[in-house]
């Protein structure tokens, strides 16, 4: 590892707390120098209601983040309480869930203008997919919520799109173990029945030797990475690329594995990716920046 020796001033968050309580510092880090600002308007912390964050920055904008920590919206130079992908690609506009108590009480969702915090709401059934326990925004592209269902123990089945126009509510592909979504495509997890020693641990977690990619519309389904006898896990997208963490035995870590940056679907055993890091530090949240790929951990930011 390197220091950075170019000049920019990188949007970063710092997450305390959790579940109920997690809060979210917004703040630049200037480098070369590598000197952090705390952004006075860059705090979000436990909203009205359990399950939300608001931004202490007027107008208050409510967020639940579902698929990564808050972010900078550069579109309107300000924090907001949800994960990139749940922002549309101009920044105007958000999408979260909220569920009540139970599945039956249904799930709302809420599209949220982002400079004006005026938002308009969908209440609609959660979809049946058994023991569930929430609803997730995986992605929204100004036009549309893609969400899941999640359960316990278990990776999301199956893929919904709600029209944020009407609210209507369409089943897209029936994809297993939902990692991300991303430009009609899924990404999950997946076990080749090929693998001799595919990975396992004694506790309920679910491991994949396997990371593929699930069109929405068709249910095509292309393999990007296969090792066998080890355990992958996405750790988010690239420009569009996936990063992988891959975590060896006995215990199979979800992070501070040996960390791939993958260019192209998998043309065989030999194509392995780009090798970002080793292993050690627990990498996450990785962000494209151009050819470049930053990440978070508990031990501050690193860049590829």
């Amino acid at each position: 590892m390197t220091q950075v020796g170019f000049t920019c001033n990188l949007p970063v968050v710092v997450m305390a707390g959790g579940g109920d309580f997690a809060s979210y510092t917004g703040g630049f880090i200037s480098f070369p120098a590598g000197t952090y600002a705390q952004d006075p308007n860059g705090l979000i912390t436990t909203g009205s209601s359990p399950q939300e964050v608001a931004t202490k920055a007027a107008p208050v904008l409510t967020g639940v983040p579902q698929d990564g920590p808050t972010f900078y919206d550069s579109g309107i130079h300000r924090w907001v309480p949800v994960s990139a992908a749940q922002s549309s690609a101009d920044g105007s506009s958000y999408a979260y869930a909220t569920t009540g108590a139970s599945s039956s009480e249904g799930a709302t969702f809420h599209i949220v203008n982002a400079s004006t915090a005026t938002q308009k709401t969908f209440t609609v059934a959660v979809p049946n997919v058994g023991a569930s326990n929430g609803v997730q925004v995986m992605e929204y592209d100004g036009s549309g919520v893609y969400f899941v269902v999640t359960q316990l123990e278990a990776y999301p089945v199956g893929v919904w799109r709600l029209d944020a126009r009407t609210g209507k509510v369409t089943a897209l592909a029936r994809v297993a173990n939902v990692m991300a979504v991303r430009g009609g495509y899924a990404w999950g997890g997946a076990v080749d029945p090929h693998d001799p020693t595919p990975p396992r641990v004694p506790a309920s977690r679910v491991l994949f030797d396997s990371i593929v990619q699930e069109s929405l519309s068709s249910g095509a389904q292309t393999a990007w990475f296969y090792s066998p006898g080890r355990s992958e896990t996405l750790l988010g997208l690239a420009s569009g690329r996936p990063v992988i963490n891959i975590g060896d035995g006995p215990d199979f870590p979800l992070f501070g594995g040996e960390v791939r940056l993958l260019d192209h679907p998998s043309s065989g055993a030999e194509d392995s990716g780009q090798l970002v890091y080793g292993g050690g530090v627990a990498l996450s949240d990785p962000q494209a920046d151009g050819d470049r790929v930053w990440f978070g951990s508990d031990r501050g930011i690193y860049l590829y």
